[in-house]
């Protein structure tokens, strides 16, 4: 896995990019000199390109790891016996049950808590008729104090046995209390013997078969939601500043080419981009998530992959990148005029993977575009693509640290001349 994770670049022309090679060598291939000054001559050889629409993506590539988008662990909370566990691989709806423990014991709990409840219920009825009776016992002593009938002693016993009666009651309310909770507490204890999906998914894994016995906080199963998928990438530091959030991600899995070999690819987005970088090999790198749909299950957790995220795209008119010239920022292409002179004319470029570049303005798809041969090596000697080849080229990066060669910068390829030269 670690000799993948040299990032590259990547650069996908598609639609009528790989026509563009068969216009240039359908092009007549023309010389004109430019005289420096009297004793010299310099001559180069060009070819005459007839535009052609298309679009070139750009984007970091990065291998990946497939995870799902929702995982849980379920675990044992006590020591307990298992009385059913589904299976692995099973698909379990959102509330359908995933796990039951033996609830004998729970069962009684809660059968000891109704009954504590009951028994808390009729001791405060108890309670409080008592406090009535002493309140009007208490109430006729008074009576007879004032009379002169009883003693202040006597009227001291009534008071006391008041109070007593009031304090019992106090005691019942809260042994009501208590009785209350230790029902929701038995209630929850059944409630918890039987386990179900928090959301639909499927189980990953069991560590646990029906009619064992489980230790506390030992794992059962692992069940998750693979309906979508996370991809996971290492992207080092040079890249990652070509990453936003939601933005457009692709995913290739080769595993899933067949017998075929046609790749698919899955559209999805940018999910989070780690705040801080960690150390890999000597390398800063930061972790990229790719969330993407996953309705076939094709994907599965712990496959690999590569997370492609697209960082240009343009449509436009498509040219060799080496015919584009970039003075002070602003870049220029050598066309041919009505008089079949050579003039150098502004354009707009857009998207450029170090072979072909997309000119958004200043190019109209009836300019003859001017391609130069320079020092015996043709600039458009380097293969097409095949028209087949849905996956474009791949044009890799240097990584530090690693041997990895290094694509032309955008828009720095050598280009177009001066204008005007004589034929």
């Amino acid at each position: 896995m670690e000799d993948r994770m040299n990032k590259k670049r990547f650069a996908v022309p598609v639609i009528l990019v790989v026509l563009i090679a068969g216009a240039v060598t359908a092009g007549a291939l023309r010389q004109y000199a430019i005289t420096d000054n009297k004793d010299s001559e310099a001559t180069k050889e060009y070819s005459i390109i007839e535009v052609q629409s298309g679009a070139v993506r750009v984007g970091i590539e990065s291998p990946a790891v497939i995870e799902p988008y929702r995982q849980r662990v379920f675990r044992a909370q006590s020591a307990a016996q298992l009385s059913f566990v589904a299976q692995q691989g099973a698909e379990v709806e959102e509330g359908r049950v995933l796990i039951r423990f033996d609830a004998t014991d729970a069962e009684s709990k809660l059968a000891r808590a109704e009954l504590e409840l009951e028994e808390a219920q009729l001791s405060l009825v108890r309670s409080e008729g008592a406090l009535a009776k002493a309140q009007s016992a208490l109430e006729n002593a008074e009576a007879l104090f004032a009379a002169g009938a009883l003693t202040g002693e006597q009227l001291a016993n009534a008071q006391d046995a008041r109070d007593s009666s009031e304090y019992q009651l106090q005691m019942s309310e809260i042994s009501l209390r208590k009785s209350r909770l230790n029902l929701e507490a038995a209630q929850a204890e059944l409630g918890a013997t039987v386990v179900r999906a928090p959301f639909t998914g499927r189980v990953l894994s069991t560590e646990a078969e029906s009619g064992s016995q489980v230790s506390s906080n030992s794992t059962i199963l692992t069940f998750a939601d693979t309906s979508r998928v996370r991809l996971v990438a290492e992207i080092d530091e040079y890249d990652i500043g070509g990453i936003s959030f939601n933005q457009r991600a692709e995913a290739r899995v080769d595993a899933l080419g067949g017998t075929s070999g046609d790749i698919p690819v899955f559209v999805g987005r940018v999910e989070s981009i780690s705040p801080a970088a960690r150390i890999v090999s000597n390398i800063s790198v930061f972790t990229v998530t790719g969330v993407f749909d996953n309705p076939d299950q094709r994907m599965r957790p712990g496959m690999t992959g590569d997370l492609s995220v697209i960082v240009a795209q343009d449509r436009g008119l498509v040219v060799p990148a080496a015919t584009i010239s970039t003075v002070r920022d602003r870049s220029y292409i050598d066309v041919l005029n009505e008089n079949d002179e050579i003039e150098s004319r502004r354009v707009e470029t857009g998207a450029n993977d170090g072979v072909h570049v997309v000119v958004l303005e200043g190019l109209g798809e009836d300019d003859r575009v001017v391609s130069y041969r320079t020092a015996s090596v043709d600039i458009l000697a380097a293969p097409a693509a095949p028209a087949n080849d849905t996956n474009g080229s791949i044009i890799p990066i240097s990584v530090p640290g690693s041997s990895g060669g290094s694509a032309p910068p955008a828009g720095s390829a050598g280009g177009g001349g001066g204008g005007g030269g004589g034929r």
